[in-house]
C-alpha cells in the first residue's frame, strides 16, 4: 500500500496544476476579445466598414471595468499586460465618445494623434504570448498561442495513462486470479484416476456387465465384458451408486462417458481406495468375472 502513496501524490499535484492553467483561460479570452474589438474598431475608423465592432468594443468596456479586470489578471499572474490593457480601455473610451459626438473622421484623427494604433499593436503582441491551454480563433487581434498547452495536455495524458495502467493491473490481476481458480477446478474435476471398479451398463434396453478402468468426477472410461454397441444416454451402476451419463466416444473395447451430474469428490476417492488398479491393468479375477 505504501508504494502507491507517492504515485497518488504525483497524480493529485498534476491534476491541481492542470486546473490552475485552465482557470486563467477565461481572463485570456477577455483580453483577447478586447484586442480583437479594438483592432476592428480602428479598422472601422479607417474604412467605415464593420460598424458592429463599435458596439462590440463599447459592450466589452461596459462589462469589464478596469478595477475588477486588474484583480483577475493579478489572480492568475499575468500582470505584464495590465498597463497596456488599462491604457487601451481608457483611450478607446475617449474615442468612442468622440465618435458619437464629432463623427468618424475626427475620431480617426485623434486615434492617430494618440498613438492608439501602436498601443494596440504592443498590447496585442503581449496578449498573443500569454500562456493558456486553449487556442483562440483567427481574426482581428490576438490568437492566444498556447505556450503551456502542450504541457497541460501532456499532464492530462500522464494522468490518463496512469489511471489506465492502474486499472489494467487491477483488472488483469483479477482476470488471472479467476482464470487460475477456474483452471485448478477444471483440473480437479477432469483429472482421471486408474481403477478397476465393477459396474453394470444399461443402454437401449440392454444390460451388460463392465468395469470402469479410469474414473474422474466428470466421467469414466468403461470396458464392457461383452460386445456392446452403446450410444446416447446410458446408466451405470457401481459401488452402490446409479449414475446417468452420456456416451462421448467409443472404440472396439472401451466407451467414454460423461456423467450428467458430477461425481462427489469423497465418493470418488472411496471407490478408488476400494477398487484400486493393479499393476499390469485389471486384476486377473476381474478379467475372469470372478
Amino acid at each position: 500500500m505504501r508504494k502507491w502513496l507517492p504515485t497518488a501524490a504525483v497524480l493529485l499535484t498534476l491534476s491541481l496544476m492542470a486546473g490552475r492553467a485552465a482557470a486563467s483561460c477565461p481572463v485570456h479570452q477577455d483580453l483577447s476579445d478586447l484586442n480583437r474589438a479594438s483592432a476592428g474598431f480602428l479598422s472601422y475608423l479607417e474604412t467605415g466598414q464593420g460598424s458592429f465592432y463599435v458596439q462590440q468594443l463599447n459592450s466589452w468596456i461596459s462589462t469589464n471595468p478596469p478595477a475588477p479586470l486588474r484583480q483577475r489578471m493579478r489572480a492568475v499572474g499575468i500582470q505584464q499586460v495590465e498597463p497596456g490593457a488599462v491604457r487601451l480601455i481608457q483611450q478607446s473610451s475617449v474615442l468612442l465618445k468622440m465618435l458619437y459626438s464629432q463623427g468618424r473622421p475626427a475620431a480617426l484623427e485623434s486615434a492617430r494623434h494618440m498613438g492608439l494604433y501602436e498601443l494596440r499593436a504592443e498590447y496585442g503582441a503581449l496578449v498573443e504570448a500569454l500562456p493558456c491551454d486553449q487556442i483562440k480563433e483567427d481574426g482581428f487581434g490576438s490568437k492566444l498561442v498556447a505556450i503551456n498547452a502542450n504541457d497541460a495536455r501532456q499532464r492530462q495524458q500522464i494522468i490518463n495513462a496512469a489511471i489506465a495502467w492502474i486499472s489494467f493491473l487491477v483488472l488483469g490481476g483479477s482476470v488471472l486470479y479467476f482464470l487460475d481458480r477456474i483452471g485448478i477446478r477444471k483440473i480437479r474435476r477432469t483429472k482421471r484416476y486408474p481403477c478397476a471398479v465393477p459396474c453394470v451398463l444399461q443402454a437401449g434396453g440392454r444390460t451388460v456387465r463392465a468395469h470402469l478402468v479410469d474414473l474422474s468426477r466428470a466421467g469414466a472410461k468403461v470396458h464392457p465384458d461383452a460386445q456392446f454397441d452403446a450410444s446416447g444416454r446410458v446408466r451405470l451402476t457401481f459401488g452402490g451408486y446409479t449414475v446417468d451419463a452420456q456416451v462421448r466416444w467409443k472404440t472396439a473395447d472401451y466407451i467414454g462417458v460423461q456423467f450428467t451430474k458430477e461425481f462427489n469428490f469423497m465418493q470418488l476417492h472411496r471407490l478408488l481406495e476400494e477398487f484400486p488398479m493393479q499393476e499390469g491393468g485389471l486384476r486377473e479375477e476381474v478379467r475372469l468375472g470372478l
